[in-house]
């Protein structure tokens, strides 16, 4: 379906895909580590805890549009944020260029993708790899692995 569409159309959905798991990297970054769920509660301000609306927690575009600041108290947030998000858009833009629409893209790289990103993330800051992703990364290129002989290969794509 993705291929019959024009390349730039293409990018452009992949582009915000990557932007919206970006944000969802960053909540994982933060929460992971600390023994938080990663689905509840709603992102909140680091200063004034205020559950931050749905319209201030677009990606990239929120943060700029803030001035990367806290839209009630005003407190500077982290441009980390922004950047973990481009960061995972970028790559996964770049994963599609290299080796095309596949579904290897969906079963392999995206995920080795995001996982690099949040692992990169929580070690920088609190110099620790979560189980979750040591083990469960582990679990997971074992299965692809088994399920996939070639698809662990990145000539075979």
């Amino acid at each position: 379906m993705l291929n019959s569409l024009p390349v730039a159309i293409q990018n452009l959905f992949l582009v915000g895909f990557g932007l919206i798991l970006g944000s969802f990297a960053n909540v994982v970054i933060h929460r992971l580590p600390l023994g938080q769920s990663v689905v509840r509660p709603r992102s909140r301000c680091p200063g004034c805890k205020k559950e931050i609306f749905w319209f201030d927690n677009v990606p990239v575009l929120s943060w700029i549009l803030l001035r990367g600041r806290c839209r009630a108290c005003k407190i500077k947030i982290s441009i980390r944020y922004p950047v973990v998000e481009l960061m995972v858009a970028a790559l996964f833009l770049a994963a599609k260029i290299q080796f095309g629409w596949s579904p290897l893209l969906w079963i392999r790289d995206f995920p080795v993708l995001f996982s690099f990103v949040v692992i990169t993330f929580i070690d920088l800051d609190h110099r620790i790899i979560p189980n979750e992703f040591s083990l469960g990364g582990s679990l997971y290129l074992l299965a692809m692995a088994f399920l996939l002989p070639d698809g662990l290969r990145f000539d075979a794509v």
